[in-house]
Formats: structure tokens, C-alpha cells, sequence
């Protein structure tokens, strides 16, 4: 979705996920009390690669609106509202995070 306004997961989506997740643990560990390692780098790829699955099969396609440089922003963010967060929650449904997080865009 970051290279084309279409509903196909590419790597680019997958990749920028996964790289907010390492980043939010990164900068969250004293209180999320986890680390990158105990997580795990296969663990979080995979969390990347689900979400950027369900993103691409839920979010609703903007037309002439659509900014590829918006959808790379708003899945690089790293708040507390950010999807990275919200998919680090314990025992996360990630259809449900994904759902939550897309509906909290329009």
C-alpha cells in the first residue's frame, strides 16, 4: 500500500512496521519491561507482516487523495496512539487493532 493505492500487502508496508515496532520497544523498554530480544526479531516480523495483511484487506482506498509519503508517516509513528503501540498490547487481536487503528484515520 505505501508504493501503490491498491489492497496488496508489499514488502514496503511489512518493512516499515516491523522497523516502528523494533523502534517503539527500543524507546518503551524501561516500561514496557521487555526488549527487543526478548520479544523476539521473528515474533515482531511476524506482528509486522499480519498487520500490513490486515491493513491491506481493510483499509478503504482514498482515490485521488491517497499519499503514499501520509500512509509511510502513519505507520512509522511511534506514540502511544501509534498502530506499533497498540500492537504491542498483551494478547493483541491484530484484526481488531488494525480495525481500531484504521477507523481512528478517517
Amino acid at each position: 500500500m505505501i508504493n501503490n493505492n491498491d489492497r496488496i500487502k508489499d514488502s514496503e508496508d511489512v518493512g516499515v512496521l516491523f522497523h516502528a515496532l523494533i523502534r517503539f520497544v527500543e524507546a518503551n523498554e524501561e516500561r514496557l519491561d521487555m526488549s527487543v530480544a526478548a520479544i523476539g526479531y521473528g515474533n515482531l516480523l511476524e506482528l509486522a507482516d499480519t498487520a500490513a495483511e490486515v491493513i491491506a484487506l481493510r483499509h478503504v482506498e482514498e482515490g485521488d487523495a491517497w499519499d503514499n509519503v501520509r500512509w509511510f508517516e502513519r505507520l512509522e509513528r511511534l506514540d502511544d496512539d501509534s498502530l506499533a503501540a497498540a500492537l504491542l498490547e498483551p494478547d493483541v487481536d491484530v484484526e481488531t487493532v488494525v480495525q481500531v487503528w484504521l477507523d481512528s484515520l478517517h
